[in-house]
């Protein structure tokens, strides 16, 4: 061990102190001490970062925290705003979409953000790599008509365009670094959003960076983000209590009450776009029979899951969509009942009928909304057997068909019906009929249908067709709409949760 002796210059303590005191303050105004430091503690982490080819939340949430897109859903979620367009323009005939990007937008190496940048990466996510590409097909033409100008055309009216450049598919990657490191470029990624990607310890914890060319002023106001995964519900609360995390994402209904009575948190229940389900795979041969899943959606008692596992934070739901832009409301919940049910599963032929279902281990909340619907089935003579699922592999699971049953729910990541029409209702489409391999003719034409008719009535008309045959059909158990609790630390401030489900952490400030 090597020692360092060191002259002493006879400085006084008050002076040395008062110096030391400038230069940290001297060190902070210039940025170079971390200052602020947000952790987040939310439940899986991300599958990747390449926006196009994610489905999972975490992976979602997290590019739109790295990436920007041209347009995005306000906070509101009822309308588009400027992303890193600050302005576009629609032709009349619906058929020419001309982009003006923000001048200051840059990546977080430091180059400018060009309109070659936005062409390359909508190809890329209408490309064959692409999970997402029949979103962004139906751009037939590009034109760079300067650095900051793109114009795209199209054959037909496509109305989902807008929404679907919202998506964290249409993120904007850099041209230049992504040719040149190929997929590595994903293990850490180069946006223009409000983050960049410090660290990946995977299953463990995310750290992002504040993005020092961010386009918007002043933003992000905390330097870092340490995004935690961990599983358990009980856990993130535990930790949040005990000041080793600063806010959570997803805490159990049964503890949201005691949380809000304690003056050290904020709490909320975000009205987001949300339905929670039970995926039946019809290509199971009890479940191929539609009135086999009539019968489980009216075995369950919803109201008194909504009740007593929510809190009365919920609404039961008539369909695999959320209640948004649209919405069928001459469709009714199935209501319990048990007769109907019984008579149901009599005329199919059906009788001590055993399923197994798929539930995430570590929500607190669907374990018991599963306990629930097991207890509920055996009123019908379903025997249930639960079988726990970490979350990550839920989603692989069910889309390799592996399973009978699933405990699930499903986002909408916009503001318009047409992405979870497309993921929950559509076969073949990327997740045909979200993994249930659910087919109505009906639904597929309505769906090519609304995708050219002009926003207003009767789009309106074509979505609540499809809602009602997807209820009809029942692909799933519907089980219920509900918010999504979040809580926060008093010294945070901004932290809330989107109608999307996501988080934007540029508007969040320490204290």
């Amino acid at each position: 061990m090597t020692s360092h002796h060191c002259r002493r210059l006879g400085v006084p303590t008050l002076l040395r102190t008062t110096l030391l005191a400038s230069a940290i303050a001297s060190l902070f105004s210039a940025g170079l001490v971390d200052a602020a430091t947000l952790r987040l503690g939310i439940a899986t982490d991300a599958l990747t970062l390449d926006p196009i080819a994610s489905s999972d939340n975490p992976s979602i949430w997290t590019e739109l925290l790295i990436f920007d897109q041209l347009v995005r859903p306000s906070t509101d979620g009822l309308k588009l705003e400027p992303g890193i367009a600050q302005k576009w323009e629609v032709a009349a005939d619906g058929k020419t979409y001309t982009f003006h990007l923000r001048e200051n937008a840059q990546f977080s190496n430091g180059d400018p953000v060009t309109a070659d940048d936005v062409v390359f990466s909508l190809k890329r996510a209408a490309g064959e790599k692409s999970d997402w590409a029949r979103f962004f097909k139906p751009i037939t033409g590009f034109e760079v008509i300067d650095s900051h100008t793109v114009k795209m055309t199209l054959d037909t009216p496509f109305t989902p365009l807008l929404n679907n450049l919202a998506l964290f598919s249409a993120s904007i990657v850099p041209q230049k670094a992504l040719t040149a490191q190929g997929d590595d470029f994903f293990k850490k990624p180069i946006g223009s959003g409000p983050f960049v990607l410090e660290q990946w310890n995977r299953g463990e914890k995310m750290l992002l960076g504040k993005n020092p060319h961010y386009w918007q002023s002043g933003k992000p106001m905390i330097d870092k983000a340490e995004i935690q995964i961990i599983g358990e519900d009980n856990s993130r609360v535990l930790k949040l209590k005990a000041g080793e995390l600063d806010a959570i994402v997803g805490l159990p209904f049964n503890q949201i009450a005691a949380l809000k009575a304690d003056a050290n948190f904020r709490v909320g229940v975000a009205k987001v776009f949300r339905s929670e389900l039970v995926q039946l795979n019809t290509r199971v041969k009890a479940l191929s029979d539609v009135r086999v899943r009539q019968a489980l959606n009216y075995a369950i008692d919803k109201e008194g899951i909504i009740k007593s596992v929510l809190r009365g934070n919920g609404e039961a739901a008539a369909s695999s969509l959320p209640i948004m832009a649209y919405h069928n409301t001459s469709i009714s919940p199935y209501p319990l009942d048990i007769a109907k049910a019984k008579a149901l599963l009599a005329e199919a032929g059906v009788s001590g009928l055993q399923l197994k279902m798929l539930v995430p281990s570590g929500d607190m909340t669907l374990r018991q909304v599963a306990s629930v619907i097991q207890s509920n089935l055996t009123k019908v003579g379903v025997k249930l057997e639960l079988q726990t699922i970490e979350d990550s592999s839920q989603y692989s699971t069910t889309k390799a068909g592996n399973y009978e049953m699933s405990l699930s729910y499903t986002t909408s990541d916009t503001i318009d019906p047409d992405q979870l029409v497309g993921f929950t209702a559509i076969n073949p489409e990327r997740a045909n009929a979200f993994h249930t391999e659910w087919k109505d003719e009906r639904v597929n034409e309505l769906y090519a249908l609304e995708r050219q008719t002009l926003d207003g009535p009767e789009r309106g008309k074509q979505f609540q067709e499809i809602e009602a045959r997807v209820h009809d059909g029942a692909p799933f158990i519907f089980l219920y709409h509900q918010g999504s609790p979040y809580a926060s630390s008093k010294k945070v401030e901004g932290f809330s949760v989107l109608p999307t489900s996501n988080y934007r952490l540029e508007d969040v400030k320490m204290n």
